[in-house]
Formats: C-alpha cells, sequence, structure tokens
C-alpha cells in the first residue's frame, strides 16, 4: 500500500492536510477536500488502515519560535499572532531556541509529535533545505527573518530597500562617508541590508569603503565601540547606518563619549523603530517595520495553511518606512 505522502504528493497538498481531510477537519476549504477525497478514490486508498500514518484531531495550539524572548520587535509581533490566533480559536506558545540549532530541532518535535498544530518561526537556524523538507509535510511560516523556500510561507520586509532608503535619506542631507554596521551575516536580513546600503551607494556614484563595513549582534556596545573607534580616525565617516535601533544607540553615545555631537558632528540612523529609538537622545532616526502586522500577517498565512488554502504568493512583504527624527540633519561641508 501506498504511503500517506503520495497521497499528498498526488493532490498536490501537504501530508497534513490529507490528514486533516480523513479527520473530518472543519479547517479543510470544501475544493481542497474533494481534491484529496478523489485522490483517495483513484488510488483506492483505504484511509481506515492507516492508522498510525494519521495525525490527531487538531490541538488548536501554534508555536511562535523564537530566537530569543527579548528579540528587540518581538513584543509587537507576538501581539499580532495572538489577536489573530485568539479571534479563531488558537492558544499560542512562545518558545526561544537561544540561537541553538539543537535546542531548535528539539522544540520542533513539539509539531512533529502533534503537540502543535503548526510553527511561526521568527529566525531559523535551520538551513533552508532543512526548512524546505520539514514545510512540506507541517505548516510552516517564517516571520521577519526568512529563507527562499518552496514551500513555507515568509512574511517580512523588502529589507534591501529599506536599506537603500534609509542610506538614500543620509546621501539627501550630503553626507558622502557613510559607514554600515550590519547584522551576523548568519541572517538573511543582514545581506540583504548591506546589498541595499551598497547599492545606495553606488547609485550616487560613491565607492564603497569595506573598512567602513563592520558585522555586529545587533547590540549596543557593538554600535558604542564601532563609533569610538571610527571617530577617532583622521578621516571618519560622518555618518552611520545601522542594522538594529540597539546598535545605533550604542553609536550615538560612543559620539557623545568622544565629545561629538550627533547629527552634527555624525549622524545615525537605526532598523526596527523600537521604543528605545524614541527614549534615545537624540531620538533616533530609523526604519519602521510593520511588527505588529507582520504578526497578523503571519498568523493569518499559518491559518491559510493549516486549512490547506495553499496560495500562489508565498513571501508577503509588508511596506516599511523611514521615521525621520533627531539624529540625522544636513551635513555642514
Amino acid at each position: 500500500m501506498r504511503p500517506i505522502q503520495f497521497v499528498a504528493k498526488t493532490a498536490g497538498v501537504s501530508v497534513a492536510t490529507v490528514s486533516r481531510v480523513l479527520n473530518n477537519s472543519p479547517l479543510v476549504k470544501e475544493s481542497t477536500r474533494k481534491k484529496v477525497m478523489e485522490t483517495i478514490k483513484a488510488l483506492e486508498y483505504e484511509p481506515n488502515s492507516l492508522g498510525r500514518e494519521l495525525r490527531r484531531a487538531e490541538t488548536r495550539r501554534i508555536m511562535v519560535l523564537t530566537p530569543s524572548l527579548v528579540f528587540p520587535i518581538m513584543a509587537d509581533v507576538y501581539k499580532g499572532i495572538q489577536d489573530v490566533a485568539q479571534k479563531n480559536g488558537y492558544q499560542v506558545l512562545v518558545c526561544a531556541s537561544e540561537d541553538d540549532h539543537d535546542k531548535e530541532e528539539e522544540l520542533l518535535q513539539m509539531l512533529k509529535k502533534k503537540i502543535v498544530d503548526g510553527v511561526i518561526i521568527v529566525a531559523s537556524t535551520l538551513s533552508a533545505e532543512e526548512l524546505d523538507q520539514l514545510a512540506k509535510d507541517y505548516s510552516i511560516v517564517q516571520c521577519s527573518e526568512y529563507e527562499q523556500v518552496q514551500h513555507a510561507y515568509s512574511v517580512s520586509v523588502d529589507n534591501e530597500q529599506a536599506a537603500f532608503d534609509a542610506v538614500s535619506h543620509l546621501l539627501s542631507l550630503g553626507h558622502r562617508r557613510i559607514a554600515m554596521v550590519k547584522g551576523g551575516n548568519a541572517k538573511s536580513s543582514s545581506a540583504a541590508r548591506e546589498q541595499g546600503y551598497r547599492r545606495a551607494l553606488e547609485s550616487a556614484g560613491i565607492e564603497v569603503r569595506q573598512e567602513w563595513i563592520r558585522e555586529s549582534d545587533y547590540e549596543y556596545q557593538n554600535g558604542y565601540d564601532l563609533a569610538v573607534e571610527w571617530l577617532q580616525a583622521v578621516e571618519h565617516p560622518t555618518a552611520i547606518f545601522c542594522s538594529s535601533d540597539a546598535t545605533a544607540i550604542g553609536c550615538v553615545n560612543g559620539a557623545i563619549s568622544l565629545g561629538k555631537s550627533v547629527p552634527d558632528d555624525v549622524a545615525v540612523v537605526g532598523f526596527d523603530d523600537t521604543v528605545e529609538s524614541l527614549m534615545s537622545r537624540p531620538p533616533i532616526t530609523t526604519v519602521r517595520q510593520p511588527k505588529y502586522d507582520l504578526g497578523r500577517a503571519a498568523m493569518e498565512a499559518l491559518l491559510q495553511s493549516l486549512r490547506g488554502e495553499a496560495g500562489e504568493n508565498k513571501t508577503i512583504l509588508l511596506p516599511h518606512e523611514i521615521v525621520i527624527r533627531e539624529s540625522t540633519a544636513k551635513h555642514s561641508r
């Protein structure tokens, strides 16, 4: 007898969807149910003999897998997820992987053992191949950080364009010596934001200086140390673009520790629009991610996957905004 995976592949749905059809789940839309049942009939498949292959009925729980419970954008993203989940009768479990691959694999056993129905992953340690393989059989949505895979939904902003717009803002103020504090190379957003930074400078005919692109872990101290290092050089940047608000605040305070003025001596731009960016002195110009909407859209995409309603567009990019505050100003040549 052919396995349940063959039924799913032939019907063009996930194994989870076949299981839901066989369990008469209300989450499956009628057209999908009909297609799966027709496939079962055509293959002369006998559902009653599947026993151990079938998942139990829905748990009405989903897991949010995040690298840290204090991830900068997590509170607002979670609120968006929670509101949609609650409205649709789901409970939300939030689990931190601590950026540890083994721990993430262990937490994902909750999905494989049917303790949760689906997972929203804020940032994963899994490779694109591992994620895609998992998403073939389970409902997976990537939120914020994502890999381009075939079977999982992704909800984020256009990180390359957001960085391009942030650096273009600095260029419009007359800055030509612009440094970048980027995130870790393992994050997809880090590469995209660096690409946007480079594209903005190259579009303005400015040579990219590799020594003014430095990697960080998105933390305050990285920004502080790099600002102190750069601003003590004979030729130093007049503006710094950071991949997080925490790093940007570090840059501001590092500059101030040297007796520099922000934005007169050096302008600073952050990313995320966290509450800390507004509390900084001066307040930080930043890229605003629609954090609540990211969570809301991720949960809606997960519901769509759980219902077996595979959309054509699995990469959802929400609009960003450049929020101009007092850490940037026109550069006096």
